[in-house]
């Protein structure tokens, strides 16, 4: 294949990504712990479907799960019999695992399937394998470090990415800083693009990245992009060959092709619906249940605010499962700690979604307050535009009144804009403004750009963006830890034990149990 594999690191749930296959923990007797089962509550009914010789024969380490469906495909792998004595024991059940995963995504690829509509490589999901029944708890670190090498060869020996989906926050940090240690782990990204992204890190790290999210977000999980989506919403209803021809012009501005298909949703009801089911096509069109990398990625900052155009859930699923939910406006009341703003509307409201000229012009009458909100995030923080082609005209609007109120243009940046191709015309008119990032991967030509070149950047800007260590003193990851830091661990450890009742009730001493917490101490792996 032309194009360089890569290992991507996410924190999230392995069954809401969108893959082609995923490693399914089991043992020799095709066993799955009860934890694995919540997340399958179908996998009785699937494994007395799977064919299962070879497995529990000991011919082979792994099976396909039967009954996926066109679903990601869970491949049950079977790990050590007994507790790890080494973390090398893992390498040939990985490999396994990827070399069977590959031949599924082939297969689907072959097919129309999969991640084939929206990815030039297969994608294949790792959980922390080996960590917990397979007797690896104690040993984490070298377990990362070994999952890590054994994926990055074998994955680039078979042409396909692999991602490697944590849970837990210390494992996540630890291999971020695992990888931040070797010198190729983004060599497929083209000259220049790494110090791009460590200089967005650096933002995220002062709490200043704000991800400002576009229709190209959703795409990596096979969301339709704007024109797809009239596209759908014209095959929801009945249209006369000239008016669909018509309607799919390029010429046509996408807020008055929508404008018509209303239209044609209330000549010809299609459900009873005071829209004739308008709303719920454009619902049905945009609610894809599993996400793609670039939301998994973006959702791990921990930046206060979020704002997306999109209409679907993807990114505050993400959230959630990264362990950073977000309060979303409108509809969940008051910001919490961390909040997405959707300032076109989101599907569990259909009222709320912006999509025609009559919804862009009514807009400010309503939502006026968010439309300040998004200029008060564009003067203080540093926006990172993904997946957003700039031609909104709310947002020039916002641009607009942030220059009106800041003074003369190009004072300062307000935000950096990732594309895929260049533009010298949006360049142009937005060079005092913004600054742009064009994302390319040297494995792939051009011509084929794609938003998997966007997804490799974004896993540089996440990896460098993690400067938590909450896995210095959780317990477990000490096999993880260079000298210095193992000195470092015992004497923390040190002063926890000596410390006696009558200090631990200061106030001064709330403030280094909180350290030691946020550094792992007491940390029990979910």
């Amino acid at each position: 294949m032309t194009t360089t594999s890569h290992l991507f690191v996410v924190r999230g749930n392995i069954e809401h990504l969108a893959c082609d296959a995923w490693l399914l923990p089991t043992d020799a007797r095709a066993q799955v712990t009860e934890a694995w089962r919540t997340v399958l509550p179908d996998l009785s009914e699937r494994l007395q479907q799977t064919d299962l010789d070879d497995l529990t024969e000991g011919r082979s380490l792994v099976a396909e799960l039967a009954g996926s469906d066109g679903r990601p495909s869970p491949v049950l792998t079977v790990g050590p019999f007994e507790a790890i004595r080494s973390p090398d024991e893992l390498r040939p059940a990985v490999r396994a695992f990827l070399e069977l995963g590959a031949a599924i995504a082939e297969r689907k690829r072959s097919q129309g399937l999969g991640t084939a509509r929206y990815r030039p490589v297969p994608l294949l999901a790792l959980p922390f394998f080996g960590s917990r029944g397979g007797g690896g708890s104690l040993t984490q670190g070298s377990l990362l470090t070994t999952l890590l090498d054994e994926a990055t060869q074998t994955a680039g020996r078979l042409g396909a990415d692999v991602v490697l989906v944590l849970s837990d926050e210390p494992a996540y940090a630890l291999a971020q800083q695992l990888r931040r240690g070797r010198g190729d782990a983004w060599d497929c990204l083209a000259p220049g693009l790494l110090k791009e992204a460590q200089r967005l890190a650096a933002e995220a790290r002062d709490n200043r990245l704000v991800p400002f999210m576009g229709a190209g977000v959703s795409v990596t999980a096979g969301a339709p992009n704007w024109p797809g989506l009239i596209e759908r919403l014209a095959d929801a209803v009945p249209l006369e060959e000239s008016e669909r021809a018509s309607l799919l012009s390029p010429r046509r501005d996408a807020r008055d092709q929508a404008a018509f298909l209303r239209a044609a949703f209330l000549r010809a009801p299609v459900t009873e619906d005071e829209d004739g089911g308008f709303a719920a096509a454009i619902i049905d069109a945009v609610s894809v249940r599993r996400y793609g990398l670039a939301p998994a990625l973006l959702a791990s900052l921990r930046a206060e605010q979020a704002i997306t155009l999109n209409y679907d859930e993807l990114f505050e699923r993400a959230a959630a499962d990264a362990g950073l939910p977000r309060t979303v406006l409108p509809g969940d009341g008051a910001p919490g700690p961390r909040w997405l703003l959707k300032l076109h509307g989101t599907i569990t409201d259909r009222s709320s979604i912006v999509l025609t000229r009559d919804d862009y012009i009514g807009f400010h009458a309503e939502r006026a307050a968010y439309s300040a909100l998004v200029a008060a995030t564009m003067m203080t923080r540093h926006l990172l535009f993904v997946g957003f082609g700039l031609a909104d005209d709310h947002f020039h609007e916002i641009v607009h009144d942030v220059r009106r109120a800041s003074g003369e243009p190009g004072i300062s940046k307000i935000g950096t804009v990732l594309t895929l191709r260049d533009d010298p015309l949006e360049e142009t008119i937005w060079r005092d403004d913004l600054r742009f990032v064009r994302a390319e991967t040297t494995g792939e030509p051009s011509q084929h750009s794609s938003s998997r070149a966007l997804e490799v950047f974004l896993d540089a800007v996440m990896a460098f963006a993690t400067d938590r260590h909450p896995y210095l003193l959780a317990e477990g990851f000490e096999d993880g830890l260079h000298e210095e830091e193992l000195v470092l661990r015992s004497e923390l450890m040190r002063l926890h034990e000596r410390i006696g009742d009558g200090p631990r009730r200061t106030s001064s001493w709330s403030h280094i149990g909180q350290t030691l917490r946020e550094l792992g101490l007491g940390h029990r792996a979910d």
